[in-house]
């Protein structure tokens, strides 16, 4: 028997050296949570002003042997996406390319702020055109480059959409440069 462990002065001493240890911790959990908020504030200014203020998306300068002759990029492009959708989309970067003379191929890219959002706005796209009247018929999603693709058909033109990280690609395009415009948007667009 440890009688050293059973006397009272024993157990006060730590009780004392507990109390000490916790009154230690208390500022540097206080400073780990003051600086989870401070992290937290800069994220939600940052998520803000990219959503007031949305970015320029890439597009490509070529897409199936087309050139592109006519482009938005920006906030005019993400307001162009809106009235599309007639409906607001958190979208922190867009850009809009028509290629061809004659308009055979137009590509939108709407950027979100993280990858579940993108994957969010896929989902309620496809659940939109099923259960809406919309000019579209679809054909189908299937699997190109690893990756989940949307066919439909509508408009005298196939169309395609897809996630590419925290963006969000359509392609339409004239039927007999489909093929083509999609493998390389989908090599593009990663």
């Amino acid at each position: 028997m440890d009688l050293g462990r059973s006397m009272p002065g024993n157990r006060r001493a730590c009780a004392a050296r507990r109390r000490l240890r916790t009154r230690r911790l208390a500022p540097l959990a206080l400073i780990i949570v003051g600086g989870l908020l401070v992290g937290a504030s800069v994220a939600v200014v940052a998520v803000q002003r990219a959503l007031s203020h949305p970015g320029d998306a890439p597009l490509p300068q070529t897409l199936a042997g087309l050139t592109l002759e006519q482009a938005s990029y920006g906030a005019e492009a993400v307001a162009e996406v809106t009235r599309l959708h007639a409906q607001s989309f958190p979208l922190t970067s867009g850009a809009m390319g028509m290629y061809g003379h004659d308009g055979e191929a137009t590509l939108w890219v709407a950027g979100t702020v993280a990858e579940f959002v993108a994957a969010e706005m896929l989902r309620a796209m496809g659940e939109s055109i099923a259960q809406s009247e919309t000019p579209f018929t679809p054909l189908g999603e299937g699997q190109r480059d690893g990756r989940s693709v949307h066919e439909l058909t509508g408009m005298g033109q196939q169309h395609f959409y897809f996630q590419a990280g925290k963006q969000i690609i359509w392609l339409a395009v004239e039927d007999d440069l489909a093929e083509l415009a999609i493998q390389e948007a989908l090599e593009v667009y990663r």
